[in-house]
């Protein structure tokens, strides 16, 4: 229950946030074409927070693969394409069979940091599949002791979830920041990341955890 929570609170941190990031534009569009992918990849991590906190955790995991697709095809066009890469995607919206996978790993590349994105990818890639594509896994989800039709996922899973909607948020919310070029939420920023640290990625933290799952 309270991981749901503390995503919304993160949320509304970073659409504050957003509203002061004023992206300068290179004369290509490519800038105001990311912020745009940004910006559906946090209303996709909103969309999961609600959908959460109803229980309609079916409809949260179908959103997974959308928001990490969009999320690393943002940073790979902001950190990694070269203009005739980026126009490609914007004026033919041709992403040349590239998939999230090599999106992340060009970013790690790149960046040189840690392998974070892509194992999240590699780790749920088969079933991200069966959940965006109407497969088994959500539908097994959905059935409870006594073959009862109703949520069954359990409280590790949902923590999970939160935990890369979490990431995604952060990540996000430093493209904007980067894009825009504006300071002034540089120490906010700091904030988010030490908030999501805390609960999301502290292993004497998450042994706390009780129950994600509102009830």
């Amino acid at each position: 229950m309270d991981c749901i929570f503390k995503l919304r609170a993160h949320l509304e941190v970073t659409w504050n946030i957003s509203r002061d990031c004023i992206v300068a534009d290179s004369g290509l569009g490519k800038e105001k074409f990311i912020s745009s992918m940004l910006f559906v990849s946090l209303t996709h991590c909103d969309s999961i927070q609600i959908l959460l906190e109803k229980r309609h955790f079916a409809s949260a995991y179908a959103l997974m693969r959308p928001l990490l697709e969009t999320t690393y095809r943002a940073v790979w066009l902001n950190k990694c394409a070269t203009e005739k890469q980026v126009m490609l995607r914007i004026e033919k919206d041709d992403w040349q069979n590239k998939s999230a996978w090599h999106h992340a790993q060009e970013i790690e590349s790149k960046t040189g940091n840690a392998p974070i994105l892509s194992k999240i990818w590699s780790d749920s890639r088969k079933l991200l599949h069966s959940y965006s594509h109407g497969g088994n896994q959500n539908a097994f989800r959905q059935l409870g002791d006594e073959n009862w039709v109703t949520p069954n996922i359990p409280d590790e899973e949902i923590f999970q979830l939160s935990q890369v909607v979490a990431l995604m948020i952060f990540v996000v919310c430093n493209e904007l920041i980067e894009l825009s070029e504006n300071q002034d939420h540089i120490d906010t920023l700091e904030q988010l990341s030490n908030q999501i640290q805390q609960w999301a990625f502290n292993k004497s933290s998450q042994g706390t955890q009780k129950s994600c799952a509102p009830a």
